[in-house]
Formats: C-alpha cells, sequence, structure tokens
C-alpha cells in the first residue's frame, strides 16, 4: 500500500499512522494548462499548525518518494470547529512573483523563454529558480520577434508571448538537480491504467456550453508554394482554400444551425493539408462539432493504485485510455486535469479534453490516438450499430455498483464517538439492496493489526450496516464491504 505524507518546510506535518499527525483533507486538484493546487485541513489539537505560514512555507506531498505537490499556502482559515484549512498553489505560481522589464526580443522560441527564467531567476531566492528543461513547441522559421514597452507579471509574458500564439503545456519536474520548468507541445507519457465502463468508471459528466456554438466556417489549408523561373520554390501568404471544390463558396455552414440560431463565423487553419479536397472533408468534420458548442468529459473514476494495486497512479498531463461505448467515449485521451482526494480516494475525478477545447480539436492535440469521435457517433451507421450492439451486450449482464454511506462522522477525532456504515447495492442506478440477503455482505476493516483484522471481520458477517466506533478503529483503520452476489 504507498504511502501519502505532508511535510511543511522539510518537517513531517502528517503521517497516516501516527494519529497525533492526523489531518482531515488532503485534496490536490492537477490542471495542465493551469497552476496545480492543494486543500488541506488539520484539527485544532494538530501541534504543528504554527509551522504552516502562508506565502512563506513550502508545502511538499509524497506518495511514497514521489514528489504529488509542491507549493506555498496562500491563506489559513478555520471553521465552527476550529479547523485549520490551507488553500495552497503550486510552485508554478512563483512566476507570478516576478516582473519582466521592457524588452524587444528577436530570436527563437526557446530562447525567449530563457529570457523570461533568467529574469525571473535573478529576482527571487533559490527556492522559487527554474532550470529550463525540454522545450518541443517550435516556431516554423524558427525566428520570433516579440516586444512590450511595459513591465509585466512574468507568468502572463509567458501566456501572452508564447503560449498564447504557439500553444503548448508548462511542466514541473523536480530533480536532483532542481525544480525543472518544460514548454512541451504535447505530453509522451502514457498511463498503464486505462478507464473502463463497469470496472473502475463511476460517473461520467458531459457538459455543454452553447454560448461557443458555430454555424459558419472558414478553412484554410497550408500556405502556397511558389517556384520561380530557376525553379526556386518560395512560400506565398497565401494559403489553399475550398472555393474551387465547394462552389466557389470559400466557407462550409450548417443549414439548420443557421436556421435555429443564425450566421455565427469563424476560421481555422490546417497546416498540414496541401489538397482543397482533403480540406473540405476535414472542414465539415470539424463544422460537424462547432455547432454543438464546448464539450468537455468528467470522470468519475476508481483509481486502482489507491486500492493497493501495484500500477502507477493515473495523473494530470497524460494520456489515459478510457472506454465507455454508451457515452461514446472509446480511445486514448489527454488527461487535462484531475482531483485527487487522497482521504478519500472514492471522490477522485479526472477531467478528459480541456474544458474550452472542442473534442476533434483535441484529438489533433494527441497525434491520431483518440479514435475519431464524429467518426464513431456521427454518419458512421455501421459504427453505431456495433455500439449499440455492445450497449445491448451490457444491458444484458447484471452490471452492478455499491456504494458506502456514513451517517455520522467519517473521522474519529475524540473516544466515544460512532457511525452508522451503510452498504447500498445498485443494478445499474436502481437500489436493488433490499433484494439481497443479508448473508451475502461481508464487512472488512484493514489496520496495522491483520490478526485483529480477521477477528473483526469474522464478526461482520450478514448485516448490511454496521456501527463503527473508536474501540473498532484502534490508531488508524479503514473498513469496506464485499458483496456476494449469487447469480441465478
Amino acid at each position: 500500500m504507498s504511502l501519502f505524507r505532508v511535510f511543511v518546510d522539510g518537517a513531517l506535518f502528517y503521517h497516516p499512522k501516527l494519529s497525533q499527525l492526523a489531518i482531515t483533507q488532503a485534496q490536490i486538484k492537477e490542471d495542465a494548462e493551469n497552476i496545480d493546487s492543494l486543500t488541506i485541513s488539520a484539527p485544532f489539537n494538530h501541534p504543528y499548525l504554527e509551522r504552516i505560514k502562508p506565502m512563506a512555507s513550502t508545502i511538499v506531498c509524497k506518495k511514497d518518494d514521489q514528489v504529488v505537490f509542491e507549493g506555498r499556502a496562500l491563506d489559513d482559515g478555520s471553521d465552527f470547529y476550529n479547523t485549520h484549512t490551507w488553500t495552497c498553489e503550486s510552485a508554478l505560481a512563483y512566476l507570478k512573483d516576478t516582473l519582466q522589464p521592457p524588452f524587444d526580443y528577436k530570436g527563437t522560441l526557446k530562447g525567449l523563454l530563457e529570457f523570461f527564467i533568467e529574469n525571473h531567476n535573478a529576482n527571487v531566492e533559490e527556492k522559487k529558480r527554474f532550470i529550463i528543461g525540454n522545450v518541443t513547441v517550435t516556431d516554423s522559421n524558427d525566428y520570433i520577434h516579440y516586444s512590450n514597452s511595459e513591465h509585466s507579471v512574468t507568468l502572463d509574458a509567458i501566456k501572452e508571448k508564447l503560449i498564447k500564439t504557439h500553444g503548448g503545456y508548462l511542466s514541473i519536474r523536480y530533480t536532483d538537480k532542481g525544480r525543472v520548468l518544460d514548454y512541451l507541445s504535447d505530453f509522451k507519457t502514457y498511463s498503464v491504467q486505462s478507464v473502463e465502463f463497469g470496472k473502475n468508471l463511476l460517473d461520467v459528466k458531459i457538459t455543454q456550453d452553447h454560448t461557443e456554438r458555430v454555424t459558419a466556417l472558414i478553412p484554410y489549408g497550408a500556405k502556397i508554394k511558389s517556384t520561380d523561373e530557376e525553379g526556386n520554390e518560395t512560400e506565398t501568404d497565401e494559403r489553399v482554400g475550398i472555393a474551387e471544390v465547394n462552389g466557389g463558396v470559400p466557407y462550409v455552414y450548417d443549414e439548420k444551425a443557421v436556421k435555429e440560431i443564425g450566421w455565427i463565423w469563424t476560421s481555422e487553419v490546417w497546416e498540414d493539408v496541401n489538397l482543397a479536397g482533403v480540406l473540405l472533408k476535414k472542414a465539415n468534420t470539424r463544422l460537424s462539432e462547432l455547432v454543438k458548442g464546448i464539450i468537455s468529459m468528467e470522470l468519475t473514476i476508481v483509481d486502482e493504485s489507491d486500492t493497493g494495486a501495484d500500477i502507477g497512479d493515473i495523473h494530470a498531463r497524460q494520456y489515459v485510455v478510457c472506454k465507455s461505448p454508451p457515452h461514446g467515449i472509446d480511445g486514448r485521451y489527454l488527461c487535462v486535469s484531475k482531483t485527487t482526494d487522497y482521504l478519500n480516494p472514492a471522490s477522485n475525478t479526472i477531467t478528459i479534453g480541456a474544458s474550452g477545447v472542442k473534442l476533434t480539436t483535441i484529438s489533433v492535440k494527441q497525434n491520431q490516438n483518440i479514435s475519431d469521435l464524429e467518426n464513431s457517433i456521427l454518419g458512421q451507421t455501421s459504427k453505431i450499430e456495433q455500439i449499440n450492439g455492445k450497449i445491448d451486450d451490457i444491458n444484458a449482464s447484471k452490471m452492478y455498483r455499491t456504494e458506502l454511506i456514513c451517517d455520522g462522522t467519517s473521522i474519529f477525532k475524540n473516544k466515544g464517538q460512532q457511525s452508522i456504515l451503510k452498504c447500498k447495492v445498485y443494478s445499474w442506478d436502481k437500489d436493488i439492496t433490499d433484494t439481497i440477503d443479508a448473508a451475502c455482505f461481508w464487512w472488512h476493516r484493514k489496520s496495522d493489526n491483520e490478526e485483529s483484522d480477521a477477528d473483526w471481520d469474522a464478526n461482520h458477517v450478514g448485516m448490511k450496516q454496521i456501527y463503527i466506533t473508536t474501540e473498532d478503529v484502534l490508531d488508524n483503520a479503514s473498513f469496506y464491504c464485499v458483496v456476494n452476489m449469487k447469480e441465478e
């Protein structure tokens, strides 16, 4: 079983096997497009509450020996029970602490990033400095010219002059040499875990933003090249269009959508398309997604590494194989964000595809690793029938899931506390608990004493709900229920 710990300025602040160093919340949100964050809470009697100094202390979270978060606390609040909560931001936020002076830069894209980080490092203390690592974002001419007549925040300057114009992601690695900042066009890490319907996928939320719908698209392909009399080829400013294969019209539109919400225009460029016919096909496929607006998908999952399985975690900035035929999800997707609750893994979620990015755009960014959703869902009857067939197979089988409900406090702080644990069983979304024999319910406790756990387990068979007291918990323990379904 992996070990999660929290350190404050190098000193141990939380350890799951030390009751005096208990905390009540440790939730990390990883975000490939923004700054990672941590929310941590500790009870009033924690001996080291005063060690966390907002904006000064360095907070480090480790899972075994791997750093899963490093940053600083932004604030300190307390609730009715005097539980203290800190909101923290990752080390990437250090780039908000410095200003870039006015500049007029000419050179390579990597050189501009080095220029920004050199200025940043010169104006902060050692713990806030970065080493430039991998830079895989490129410029077609390997030459850029940017200037700014005013001071600008370093992180804003990087976003405005690099990410906004050339795309890509900032990513931090923690090494023996220091904190390494990568600027990547795409991520090359693949999770060894997969997310699958009926296995470790608990919930799917698909959201659609109608304010971003588009009804007409002007597509542009690669820049047209011309050859002079001497046979020298040069690139012009004119791009491949679709007018010659689209009845003289340089755009495509959705007639039904235009009637519904009117003309809403946009344009997009396909740098690698040199043929008008191919560009027209891509434009029509792209428009079929644009007319629906922005779609993002949030998946509630069971991270198998949190169950004690010897398998790597799922993280943001990784590609993850996700399969859920009823929702049209089947392919390798970029995990853009992940929320990990280290004290309550059942609430872990990942978001595949960035909010604000259309699904077909995501598939371009993923090096065609995603099976095209538009081909799976739109216009291909055979694939739709194939998916429907799989859904019928799933519906024909009995798909069960369990839900553990805690009636009372989930973390005991004082002696004499108790809670009721109930195990609910669902067939799809229908509660079938009452139809199952109580003998099918087997409760288990996991603590540091295996022999005592075995005795406890033997006394908690054949119950749909149990009472848990501080005497059951000992120093630290977790509880779960196994339901042995009897197939007819």
